[in-house]
């Protein structure tokens, strides 16, 4: 299955929103609708819907820098899920990994950060394969910040290889 990340539009709105998760991961995420209207009203917020071949499988937003920032070139991945349906397969890699090729084509990009709940195993040992260390718990939100830089990203292939 071609994975690629697309625009959210009128057309896909729906089945962005309509995605699942597993029953116990419902507690680790916000839903994609809450994170759409969230985008709205944030231009520092990016969103993509998450294809396979041509079917929508999953969903991702994250934060660009703003001027004001404390770190410039900071970046932020809030959301990342893949359907139910379609976990297990190596699909959520593939689409973290054109998330982070789309921020690592800003050359102005100096860390990448991702958080989780802290008793989010699978969430620890997925991001730490591509290369993300824990660098402490947030303490406004509880979680477990994990931050890349764009030279120590762990790919599973070279850029441009299917």
């Amino acid at each position: 299955m071609k994975i690629s990340l697309r625009k959210i539009t009128l057309e896909n709105l729906d089945d962005v929103v309509d995605l699942r998760l597993l029953d116990h991961q419902s507690k680790y995420l916000a839903s994609n609708s809450y994170s759409i209207a969230e985008a709205s009203l944030n231009t520092s917020l990016r969103t993509h819907a998450i294809y396979g071949d041509e079917r929508v499988i999953g969903f991702v937003l994250y934060c660009t820098p703003d001027d004001g920032d404390d770190e410039p070139g900071t970046y932020e991945i809030w959301r990342l899920m893949i359907d139910a349906g379609f976990q297990g397969h190596g699909y959520g890699r593939q689409a973290l990994e054109l998330v982070l090729r789309e921020i690592c084509a800003d050359e102005t990009s100096r860390n990448i950060h991702i958080c989780y709940k802290p008793d989010n195993e699978a969430a620890k040992r997925f991001y730490s394969s591509l290369g993300f260390e824990e660098a402490g718990i947030e303490p406004e939100t509880g979680e477990m910040d994990a931050v890349v830089t764009p030279l120590r990203i762990r790919w599973s292939r070279p850029a441009g290889k299917a």
